[in-house]
């Protein structure tokens, strides 16, 4: 596909609202997954580095320099003005690190976000243009790192939502040694790619050697309501997926040329059964649709069909691991979803819910299914309209994302992956 395909393509995306505000989050780019799952979960790994670099920064009596790379609509900005406040971990407060609403100090000195869609930039300048350290600009990453020779260097380089993706290796390559060239003496680097080993595309597992690199289609189709999305005419775009130990690989190897140290990192699987094309079914007939369900759990006043958030995994035969890994999540998610089944079934006779649930193993799955009982014995006392939909179903939900937080071991096994690397020369 070529630039213009593409430019297009995310045009019309902006074009049809995909990047605003909505009013139901059913589906769409701003839906109940991603604003309770995954926006929460790049903020709770970014957060500690972020926060450390920050007090370097007050100590040093200066602000943090952000850089961010295929930002969109502001993606990454979002993300780093609601950062979650990890020194206070029963609290809502978040840490501004752009407005500084919280702390005293005026942490950010400037913010660049670059992107190669015109129609993104635009968006972005609308959303954010209160923002007096904000800059937005129309800039291609395969081109490289999109900077002047007078340009101070950066301390945050960060990517989100499978920004990355859109380069091959060789461009990937180019782009972080360009920020390895760039940085001062540290710099965090935040890699936001699609995981190669997401159950929505088995399809794409079994390329390796040469064609391990391959940029395979994806499609955003999941933007339009599901009524609509046979008759539109949806954009499909080439995207590199990664697995975490190429990922690892990669990076190494450009660290190790650059004379640069990777001093700490992290490494996550992000939406690992609540994807996009979990409910579209378009790489994979056999996913079950546990996005819808998931979202459905959020939705106010709404009762959701609890079979539907049943996993079955159809084991591929090259990955054994793979299948170890798939088979030991469903076990545990499956056995948390039973076990809200049973409680509600048991609502009334609180002797049975007041008993020890059934399944003992793992204590992570014991302890889900304790709060579900707990919360069900206790909901027919409180003063709550519909305890169900508005009480024990979203718990479930918040449930189930703790337990794939839990769980991953950043194998490239969802979605999203996530890296988080701090280079230190």
């Amino acid at each position: 596909m070529d630039q213009e395909s593409i430019l297009s393509n995310y045009a019309k995306a902006v074009a049809v609202g995909a990047y605003d505000c909505r009013h139901s989050y059913q589906f769409g780019k701003q839906d109940y997954v991603r604003r309770n799952w995954e926006d929460k979960y790049t903020r709770r790994i970014l957060s500690p580095f972020i926060q450390e670099l920050y007090e370097h920064k007050k100590n040093s009596n200066q602000g943090i320099r952000v850089m961010d790379l295929g930002c969109g609509a502001g993606e990454g900005l979002n993300i780093l003005t609601t950062l979650p406040l990890t020194t206070l971990p029963q609290t809502s407060t978040t840490l501004d690190i752009i407005s500084n609403k919280v702390l005293d100090y005026p942490s950010i000195a400037s913010y660049k976000g670059v992107d190669i869609s015109p129609a993104m930039i635009a968006k972005a300048k609308a959303l954010y243009n209160k923002r007096s350290q904000a800059e937005f600009i129309v800039a291609d990453l395969n081109d490289g790192l999109p900077v002047t020779s007078q340009e101070a260097p950066y301390d945050i380089y960060i990517s989100s939502y499978g920004s990355l993706s859109h380069l091959n290796d060789a461009s990937l390559t180019n782009l972080i040694e360009g920020i390895c060239h760039h940085m001062g003496e540290r710099a965090i680097f935040v890699a936001d790619l699609l995981g190669k080993y997401s159950y929505e595309w088995p399809c794409y597992w079994g390329y390796s050697g040469s064609d391990r690199a391959r940029m395979h289609n994806y499609s955003m189709s999941y933007i339009y309501p599901p009524h609509t999305r046979a008759s539109a005419q949806v954009e499909v775009f080439p995207i590199r997926y990664w697995g975490g130990e190429e990922l690892e690989k990669l990076i190494s190897k450009i660290s190790e040329d650059n004379s640069v140290k990777v001093q700490r990192y992290a490494l996550c699987d992000r939406s690992i059964l609540v994807g996009r094309h979990m409910d579209t079914q378009e790489y994979n007939s056999k996913a079950p649709s546990l996005r819808a369900a998931i979202n459905s759990l959020y939705e106010p006043n709404f009762h959701t069909d609890l079979n539907q958030l049943i996993f079955k995994y159809e084991p591929h035969s090259q990955y054994p691991h793979l299948n170890r890994f798939f088979q030991n999540l469903q076990t545990a998610w499956n056995s948390i979803v039973y076990g809200c089944m049973e409680a509600l079934s048991e609502w009334r006779d609180i002797e049975k819910l007041q008993a020890e649930p059934r399944i003992q193993n793992p204590p992570l799955v014991l302890n889900s299914n304790r709060i579900i009982r707990r919360l069900v014995h206790q909901a027919q006392f409180l003063q709550f309209d519909d305890p169900r939909a508005n009480l024990v179903e979203p718990q479930l939900a918040y449930l189930l994302r703790d337990l794939e937080w839990n769980l991953q071991q950043g194998l490239g096994a969802a979605h999203g992956l996530v890296a988080i690397y701090e280079f230190c020369k």
